[in-house]
């Protein structure tokens, strides 16, 4: 007999609490041994082996490192998917805990840990709840979401999601109090694209007599100086845009004016056509400086993610259940952010949903993301993952899209907004 939904969260979240302290103990034991993207090896066989201790032991491999695993519910319905990353960075810990990273000079501190655990409550509670599942839930745990290439690509190239009709996904967000969460619908993040300049002539110069050679470093500077100018000049200024240049490389003698030059950065926009545009202009005046100065310049541009596009639909969907489950003062409507997330890849393709859980207890779990102690209220863990398990419950049960067919782009999904 199925239950009210009502008393179903109640019954999903008895049962995640009564297993959060194995939550708790699984991300600590992810956040004490970090992986980079593409490594993650240790991570996905920790995790792998957790839910296989719990009867979910029958996950496929993806994407390297990644891995899936489906719930199919005693209902038929359409598959829905629900993702988290798992990877770490490059960064020292400095948090002092006694689950700080133990990989010197890696660490968790973006909260990958975290979505990974809060994944494997999720898969914990649909197994459970199966019999209230009106369809199939496909979760996924993707390796390399904090480098480019990222992974997001590959698991779309693997197949795994060609048969989904939407798909969520979260982030810790230690800007907001614990138990809250956040969303906007349409443009969630902006785009990334990472970029290098790389100036070179056939010799070196003295420094007393640049006349006679090529200045490499003056010639640097006016591409540099082209590229911070061209927000608002070259592009509308309502439609948000940044760039950030954030490594230079040169010369190593004080009377010597280097033959090679490299500079790099980032572009983020929130705008496809914004951004198609920024990066052909950044070809031009590299190019046609080059060229004016007589030097070969060039510069390389890495195709990082697109905006995420949150689906305007799934947006309401997951303001109800937050608001009905929680209270009105839990759901908060968030600003536009800069920042990127390969998420993007998938609401490109298909209707998604993106979602902020808020982290930030005290002082020590309110430093930013990317912050060396970085660190958050495990008490989230349990909670957040009843929440998602509801939601993908309720979505097939209410059959929120009404099996529309995948789009194939952001400006579709925009524009259906």
């Amino acid at each position: 007999m199925t239950i009210s939904m009502d008393e179903l969260f109640k019954n999903l979240k008895s049962h995640s609490f009564a297993f959060e302290d194995e939550l708790i103990e699984l991300r600590r034991s992810l956040h004490q041994y970090p992986e980079t993207g593409w490594a993650e090896f240790q991570t996905s066989k920790t995790l792998q082996s957790y839910l296989a201790g719990r009867g979910l032991e029958k996950t496929y491999q993806t994407a390297g490192t990644g891995f899936y695993l489906d719930i199919c519910g005693e209902s038929n319905g359409p598959t829905i998917a629900y993702r988290a990353d798992m990877d770490a960075l490059p960064i020292q810990d400095r948090k002092e805990k006694p689950y700080a990273s133990k990989k010197a000079g890696f660490a968790h501190l973006c909260g990958h840990d975290v979505h990974s655990t809060i994944a494997a409550g999720v898969a914990r509670l649909l197994h459970r709840y199966r019999h209230e599942l009106h369809g199939t839930v496909r979760v996924f745990w993707q390796p390399a979401e904090e480098v480019t290439p990222s992974g997001a690509p590959m698991i779309l190239k693997d197949g795994i999601l060609d048969d989904i009709e939407a798909i969520y996904g979260i982030h810790c967000d230690p800007t907001l109090p614990s138990g809250s969460f956040s969303s906007r619908p349409g443009a969630e993040t902006g785009s990334f694209d990472t970029f290098e300049v790389t100036i070179d002539t056939p010799s070196t110069s003295h420094s007393a007599r640049p006349h006679d050679g090529k200045d490499t470093i003056w010639i640097a500077s006016q591409i540099m100086n082209h590229f911070y100018q061209m927000i608002g000049r070259v592009t509308d200024v309502r439609k948000p845009a940044v760039i950030a240049i954030c490594t230079f490389h040169a010369g190593d003698a004080m009377n010597v004016i280097p033959h090679h030059v490299t500079f790099g950065g980032t572009l983020r926009t929130m705008n496809e056509q914004q951004r198609q545009k920024l990066r052909e202009y950044m070809k031009e005046i590299t190019s046609d400086i080059g060229k004016l100065n007589g030097v070969d310049a060039r510069v390389r541009l890495g195709g990082g993610s697109p905006s995420v596009i949150n689906n305007y639909q799934l947006y309401r969907f997951m303001r109800k259940v937050i608001s009905s489950q929680l209270g009105d003062e839990k759901f908060l409507d968030r600003d536009q952010s800069i920042g990127a997330e390969d998420f993007a890849f998938y609401t490109q393709r298909f209707p998604g949903l993106f979602l902020r859980v808020g982290t930030a207890h005290a002082p020590d779990t309110s430093y930013p993301l990317h912050h060396s102690s970085f660190d958050v209220d495990e008490r989230v863990i349990a909670s957040a993952g009843a929440l998602m398990a509801y939601t993908l419950i309720r979505h097939l049960r209410d059959r929120v899209l009404h099996v529309k067919p995948p789009v194939s782009s952001a400006e579709s999904l925009l524009s259906e907004q």
